[in-house]
């Protein structure tokens, strides 16, 4: 996946906000292409045995297959839409669609998309095809077992106030919120890290909001960790020094 060179958007990382811990070690968003790109490396880096779905080529539903559509505009256009997706990393499911406005065309599917096909500056961001939430409410991510780490390229996700939510099978619950002050079309990659192997856990993407609203996703990636906190500590040292640019900028 290539990503728009463009100018930087703001804080390196998100604010935590976690209803139990549940084994989670760091859950964080690096906002900006030169950050983005930044903590997806360093998830490579730090993990192994990894598997990425890039949502390219061929892909086919769960709900079965409806076609590209050409409409009069982008909001009638894609090229592969169904209810839920199974990918190499779980399945992901339209939970609740948004009230259909703004020209959008079967709410109730969510959409692979191309540079071509998108729209609200998702098509800038990506050159390949991604999963777009076509303006949901809720989206859910059942996350494929035996990995302890995640991590995904997320853009044009801040507008309304969404949010993630990360649940295990025990109920407890980890939230990271987005940060609304991020311009339209922007660009982070969002990162979570467990000291415990996933086991039947789900993400839950939640726009929060009953304005449509959207967000586009691609590169998911499922890896292992064998020292989590090191990978932490890393996140830590990548929003110190977003603060320590800041600071030098004021003077």
């Amino acid at each position: 996946m290539k990503t728009i060179s463009k100018t930087l958007l703001g804080l390196a990382m998100a604010s935590l906000v976690s209803t139990a811990s549940a084994g989670v070690v760091s859950f964080n968003a690096a906002y900006g292409v030169a950050n983005a790109n930044a903590a997806a490396a360093a998830l490579a880096a730090g993990s192994y045995g990894g598997i990425t779905e890039t949502f390219d080529g061929a892909f086919t539903s769960v709900t079965g297959e409806t076609g590209a559509v050409s409409g009069s505009n982008k909001q009638g256009q894609w090229v592969n839409g169904g209810a839920a997706f199974e990918a190499r990393v779980g399945t992901f499911t339209m939970t609740s669609p948004n009230t259909a406005s703004n020209g959008n065309v079967r709410n109730d599917l969510l959409m692979i998309e191309n540079s071509s096909t998108g729209e609200f500056g998702r098509q800038n961001a990506y050159t390949s095809q991604w999963l777009d939430s076509n303006d949901a409410k809720k989206v859910t991510w059942e996350i494929l077992d035996g990995y302890n780490a995640f991590g995904f390229y997320l853009t044009d996700a801040n507008d309304n106030g969404g949010k993630l939510r990360f649940i295990f099978s025990d109920g407890s619950a980890t939230t990271l919120n987005f940060d609304r002050n991020q311009s339209n079309g922007n660009m982070a990659y969002i990162t979570l890290v467990s000291d415990t192997i996933f086991s039947s856990v789900e993400l839950l993407f939640d726009n929060n909001t009953n304005s449509a609203d959207g967000w586009g996703i691609d590169n998911v990636t499922l890896a292992k960790v064998p020292e989590p906190g090191t990978l932490a500590l890393l996140g830590l040292g990548l929003a110190g020094l977003a603060a320590a640019r800041r600071r030098k900028t004021a003077a």
